[in-house]
């Protein structure tokens, strides 16, 4: 008799911490905000196609084109697959909770591709639904002020910290929530370091 019995096809290792984004490809494949909810979506763990296409109602076709370009850049992995009523069913999960880009050999970025400095803040806003009322615990904040690069760096080493605790601590059941945070220079700061608009001292 036939059976459903899920065949694994990668190897059963843990999900990386992080992984340095440094290929066109991957910087292609995460230039998209649906692959962004994809991604989203599995770090809860990993899922079909058609378990994608329902959890972010997007078609099953325009969610396998998605899936296919993540897996040829590395970005997922199918870990299992199995039969169910005569279809074979795939299962893809991350090949790592973060990305990132690398801070050594960071391949050179067109004006457009600037975005991808921020790679969770992409994630964030690609995701983040809208507020759903008073029960809602979503919220976001904007602030800037002036300091030395040393304190930045320790403002962000704190957000790090705060990150960890956020997943660390979770119960692992409920209502899935994100935590996003970064410690940016805004795009105009360097042209007011230059001085006044108009040659003025």
């Amino acid at each position: 008799m036939p059976t459903n019995k899920p065949k694994q096809t990668s190897e059963p290792t843990e999900t990386e911490s992080h992984l340095t984004v440094n290929r066109p490809d991957q910087l292609h494949a995460l230039g998209d905000p649906t692959r962004w909810r994809i991604l989203g979506r599995l770090l809860d763990g990993p899922a079909s196609i058609q378990e994608l296409s329902n959890a972010l109602k997007v078609a099953k076709g325009t969610i396998g084109h998605h899936v296919r370009v993540l897996d040829a850049a590395g970005l997922i992995r199918l870990v299992e697959s199995r039969r169910v009523r005569g279809v074979l069913e795939k299962r893809y999960a991350r090949v790592a909770r973060q990305f990132r880009l690398s801070e050594g050999e960071r391949p050179p970025l067109t004006e457009a591709d600037a975005r991808f400095s921020h790679l969770p803040l992409r994630q964030a806003l690609a995701e983040a639904r809208p507020e759903q009322g008073d029960g809602d615990p979503s919220s976001s904040v904007v602030v800037r002020a002036r300091m030395s690069a040393a304190r930045a760096r320790r403002f962000g080493q704190m957000v790090e910290g705060l990150a960890q605790e956020f997943a660390d601590g979770a119960p692992g059941e409920g209502e899935a929530f994100g935590f996003v945070a970064a410690i940016y220079v805004p795009d105009w700061a360097a042209d007011e370091a230059d001085g006044p608009a108009g040659g003025e001292s």
